[in-house]
């Protein structure tokens, strides 16, 4: 009677070395055969690097803005003109006071002439002399501020043309013509048509393969555009988990405020998302090896997502039979795809 369990453990031990030793059927392939290039495609914004406002530099009445919303002008343009009487008279004023200035300076140096001629033949004192060089350089610096101020006038009656800064389109007339304008108000909203940039938002796991492309496109309904990569934002947007990445366009440009998709592909070799298995709460794929399947970890492999990988091209991997499969479990390659996964 007690060598009947003794043969129940038996029985259950073998049954259990069969279990263990229980040969799968599976098919393989090739790395080489199976790789792939995935695109990536984010949406994307093309951006003017200047929108701006157009000020005034001087007082005075508005007489003309010569240009109208949508209009496309070209830097130096003429934006708007100021009633710039005042400022001319300035102007005036200012070049009258430096020819006074002039003559003051050019009696200086006649003075200071005569008086070192008189000195050598000791007819005039060392203090008149002192007099005639202090009046002199006196009136060399009253000339110089002069100068300075009549600049300053001219450049006043310049600032009574307000000009297009960069080459662009007039967005919006934030004044009128009449109105009185003083320094530092807005004239015109300037959107810069020329220098644009494409912001993208692209997510941390996919910035490494964005770094390794060497093309990128931006697809609008207009067409398609190339791009140079031109900086990553070193900032993660908290609540998407994103980096913002700057491209400029390589030749012709999107209008600016088109959206579309920034696409590139991937230069390293990718597996197809469906061929990674979850195993141990980590991501990876079963290699065929001397009739074993061994499990190669994906520590950069998401879910659903393409994964990289870096294999010899001929590495065996197990695609049929794979998903009850354990680390060094036995394995039978069939070359017939049907049968994969049957005794």
């Amino acid at each position: 009677m007690k060598t009947v369990p003794a043969l129940l453990l038996l029985a259950l031990l073998t049954a259990s070395a069969q279990g263990e030793q229980r040969t799968t059927n599976v098919t393989v392939a090739t790395l080489k055969q199976i790789i792939i290039h995935p695109e990536f495609s984010v949406p994307a914004t093309t951006l003017s690097i200047n929108d701006s406002r157009i000020s005034a530099e001087t007082s005075g009445r508005i007489l003309e803005i010569p240009v109208l919303v949508g209009n496309q002008v070209q830097q130096g343009q003429l934006l708007a003109r100021l009633d710039c009487r005042n400022n001319r008279t300035r102007l005036q004023q200012a070049r009258a006071a430096l020819t006074a200035v002039s003559a003051r300076n050019t009696l200086a140096s006649r003075q200071i002439k005569r008086t070192l001629s008189l000195r050598e033949a000791r007819n005039v004192s060392e203090e008149l002399l002192d007099q005639r060089e202090t009046n002199l350089d006196t009136a060399k610096a009253d000339h110089q501020a002069q100068q300075a101020r009549v600049e300053e006038a001219e450049l006043e009656v310049k600032r009574c043309r307000v000009a297009a800064p960069f080459t662009g389109i007039i967005m919006q007339r934030l004044k009128a013509e009449g109105e009185w304008i003083t320094p530092g108000q807005p004239v015109i909203q300037l959107l810069d048509s020329e220098r644009l940039e494409v912001s993208a938002q692209v997510p941390i796991d996919q910035i490494p393969s964005l770094n390794h492309a060497s093309r990128f496109m931006l697809t609008t309904n207009t067409g398609d555009f190339t791009l140079q990569l031109r900086r990553i934002i070193p900032v993660v947007e908290a609540r998407g988990r994103n980096r913002e990445v700057r491209f400029q366009f390589s030749s012709n440009s999107a209008l600016p405020g088109s959206t579309g998709r920034l696409r590139w592909q991937a230069s390293k070799p990718h597996l197809p998302a469906d061929i990674p298995v979850r195993r141990n709460d980590g991501m990876g794929l079963f290699l065929a090896v001397d009739g074993k399947a061994k499990l190669h970890p994906l520590p950069q492999a998401l879910e659903g997502q393409p994964a990289p990988i870096d294999l010899p091209p001929d590495s065996r991997i197990i695609i049929e039979g794979r998903h009850g499969l354990r680390h060094d479990a036995p394995i039978r390659i069939n070359p017939n795809p049907s049968s994969a996964g049957k005794e």
